[in-house]
């Protein structure tokens, strides 16, 4: 054999090999699956959330059951904040309408749940999150009632008083968005700044990559 037909042959052969760990190497990618690539904290192996029981803006309790069977869009704010929830809902309601317009909104819930029951009654939660979008849902609850999802949800808050006028306080609070699967269990953080067209991006790979 020439020498040109020997690397010929060699070329052939490692073409051939190439081609050979591609196939295994993309059979092998989709048989283990890979975590998608999020502008947040994506968690593969999520334990189901602890139970916990809050005060639904329909004045109903609202437990770990109302969770199931959809992917929930959860923030931790209250209504009379200044800045960051509103321009949070704001975010969200972007996303869920991005999320309609490509038909990928079936299985969705939004719920805002309210670190300051004592001013954000049901009623108050109802009128606050719906202005937002009709397909948001409100909750509250005691600081008892609040510390297992906060807790699970690697939240924070705290009230902020203010000596000149008491009734005025503020509440600090983290401004993530927790992403919980079907089965009650967090899926994904979404750390600040959110972006909506990311977030409807990051979901449908995170949806895709669902067991």
């Amino acid at each position: 054999m020439t020498r040109r037909g020997k690397l010929l042959g060699m070329a052939l052969v490692g073409g051939l090999a190439l081609a050979l760990g591609w196939v295994l190497g993309e059979r092998l990618f989709r048989h283990l699956g890979s975590p998608p690539d999020i502008a947040g904290i994506y968690l593969p192996d999520a334990q189901a959330l602890p139970p916990f029981q809050l005060v639904h803006q329909s004045g109903r309790p609202f437990t770990n059951n109302d969770l199931l069977g959809h992917w929930t869009f959860l923030y931790f704010g209250y209504s009379y904040c200044p800045d960051v929830c509103p321009l949070a809902l704001t975010d969200l309601n972007r996303l869920q309408r991005r999320l309609a317009t490509a038909g990928a909104d079936g299985d969705t819930a939004y719920l805002f749940v309210s670190v300051d029951p004592q001013r954000d009654t049901p009623e108050r939660l109802r009128e606050y999150v719906t202005y937002f979008n009709p397909k948001f849902q409100g909750a509250t609850g005691s600081d008892e009632a609040l510390n297992p999802l906060i807790k699970a949800l690697h939240a924070f808050y705290q009230r902020v008083d203010n000596p000149d006028a008491p009734e005025r306080y503020t509440m600090d609070h983290t401004s993530t968005i927790s992403l919980i699967d079907p089965q009650g269990r967090l899926r994904a953080i979404f750390t600040p700044p959110q972006d909506p067209e990311r977030m409807a991006t990051d979901f449908l790979a995170i949806h895709a990559a669902a067991p």
